[in-house]
């Protein structure tokens, strides 16, 4: 039952992504596909940067059939890295799995010359011989830690009505390419007919600092699934904002 309500809830997500939503834009970030496997990826597409000493950054295409791991290369070997946190982030109308390692962890401190993502088949006895049990992506050379962009810092966020909130955040550095709000709340799917938790991305207009947004209080709602998260992401260049920074306010409705 669970798979079944979260492909449910995907679904109708997916389709609120290009609706407007006031002075934004709604997306729901994609979880795995049900039943239908996408078409076949034969290697990785990435991009990594370092975001401090220890915490790289690997912005990667996502192919839902394969488990990921992401090594760093050091002197004439490999070693793969801690995940530290993950999420789907939509950057320039593609969905791409952000993935944050840790090269400290269980090492020696150094810095790694290059990293490698490998992806192997989940379940290969469910797929025909001719789909490659592993992909890989070329050595990734981090860039410097520069490109990773900061998030503003949320400031306030302030009941205008019982069912309306404004969140409000200070301006943005170095004109990235997209501020988006992301707001984790109730949401319904009507295929099942189930309230489930779930996270939006809400673009954010050039200059905008504040964005109101309608709470969910319908009765039928769990109360364990009612409260509302906010929380402020960047993305620049191809890179994200560290995802390990980000301090979720909630609030009930």
């Amino acid at each position: 039952m669970t798979s079944r309500i979260a492909a449910a809830v995907a679904t109708c997500a997916l389709s609120l992504g290009a609706l407007a939503s006031g002075a934004g834009v709604a997306a729901a970030a994609p979880p795995a596909p049900a039943g239908h496997a996408p078409s076949l990826q034969l290697a990785i597409n990435a991009r990594a940067a370092a975001v401090d000493r220890c915490s790289y950054q690997v912005v990667r295409s996502h192919d839902s059939r394969y488990v990921y791991s992401v090594s760093g290369v050091f002197g004439g070997g490999a070693r793969e890295l801690t995940p530290q946190k993950e999420d789907y982030v939509r950057i320039s109308d593609d969905w791409r799995k952000v993935v944050q390692v840790d090269a400290c962890a269980g090492g020696g401190g150094q810095a790694p010359t290059a990293l490698r993502v490998t992806g192997k088949l989940g379940n290969p006895e469910n797929y025909d011989p001719s789909v490659p049990r592993t992909i890989h992506s070329n050595d990734l050379k981090p860039a410097a830690s520069s490109v990773i962009p900061k998030a503003p810092v949320m400031t306030s966020v302030d009941r205008l009505d019982p069912a309306t909130v404004r969140v409000t955040w200070k301006p943005a550095q170095g004109n990235p390419d997209q501020v988006i709000l992301m707001e984790r709340k109730p949401f319904y799917s009507s295929e099942i007919g189930v309230w489930h938790p779930y996270t939006f991305q809400r673009n954010v207009q050039a200059g905008a600092t504040s964005m109101d947004r309608k709470l969910e209080r319908h009765p039928d709602i769990p109360p364990a699934d009612r409260s509302h998260s906010y929380w402020m992401r960047v993305v620049n260049g191809g890179f994200v904002s560290d995802l390990r920074a980000e301090k979720p306010v909630t609030i009930e409705p």
